[in-house]
């Protein structure tokens, strides 16, 4: 594995990333109009009477915890699809780059522009409504994680049906996380949720992890099993999705769909 050739992925994306409207838009603007819109709702609710006063922390941390799980699937899936927008997968595949080398390198880019996209937040959440989700303390870091493993697992299955399947899947990069987030008890305990939600909910690595910061926000103990099972279930689901987007590939190449896209 070449450090210089996953460099050159992350590189080559980085130059282009401040010319593409529509990413400044995924990395800023939609971010923001969510984390305004969901603010301003919370404030409205803490100015009236009965209503308890960490609601506004609770809304606006899960807006902002779950911008990791989307932005980490999503630029998983775009960066592959740029490629096949451009014409250029067979180029790079042509050369001695290695598909487990094109993906660490996605994940470092994506790393790089989440981390660049959560600042923002962090530091517009607290000019405009003056919450801090460092208040969660180091257990923000392990929320996190596992909130990007989930990200990354969904943009390998992504991924995975693109290059099986081809252009006609291409919607899932923005549909198939918001189709989960429901599941996710992203604003809403899972409690709140009708059975046969709540059974798949328990399936979802991410409906530990806001449980768990509700939990935190609302001044209760941390359940420190919530965070086990999101853990463990997150290698689960990363093991499982690297295998199916393996198995993609290999049948891809076989047919030679990787040809037909370039």
């Amino acid at each position: 594995m070449s450090r210089q050739r996953i460099w050159a992925i992350v590189i080559r994306h980085l130059f282009s990333w401040p010319r593409e409207l529509e990413a400044i838009a995924e990395a800023f603007w939609w971010p923001s109009f969510d984390l305004f819109i969901w603010g301003l709702m919370t404030t409205y609710l803490n100015q009236q009477h009965g209503v308890p006063g960490f609601i506004l922390s609770f809304f606006l941390g899960a807006t902002i915890l779950w911008m990791f799980v989307y932005r980490a699937q999503q630029e998983m899936g775009l960066v592959f699809l740029r490629e096949f927008w451009d014409r250029n997968l067979l180029n790079l595949l042509a050369t001695p780059l290695t598909i487990g080398e094109f993906f660490l390198g996605t994940l470092i880019l994506g790393v790089i522009k989440i981390t660049i996209s959560a600042l923002w937040m962090f530091i517009l959440a607290w000019l405009l409504f003056k919450f801090e989700l460092f208040n969660l303390g180091v257990l923000l870091i392990p929320f996190i994680i596992n909130l990007l493993v989930f990200g990354w697992s969904m943009g390998y299955v992504i991924n995975g049906l693109v290059i099986r399947f081809g252009y006609r899947i291409q919607a899932f990069v923005w549909t198939l996380i918001m189709m989960i987030q429901p599941f996710s008890a992203v604003f809403y305990p899972v409690a709140s949720l009708p059975s046969w939600m709540q059974f798949v909910s328990r399936l979802l690595p991410i409906s530990y992890i806001f449980e768990g910061m509700r939990q935190i926000m609302s001044h209760v103990q941390f359940d420190l099993l919530n965070l086990v099972w999101a853990s463990l279930l997150n290698l689960i689901y990363l093991g499982l999705s690297i295998t199916f987007f393996n198995y993609c590939y290999r049948k891809a190449r076989q047919i030679g769909r990787i040809v037909k896209f370039s």
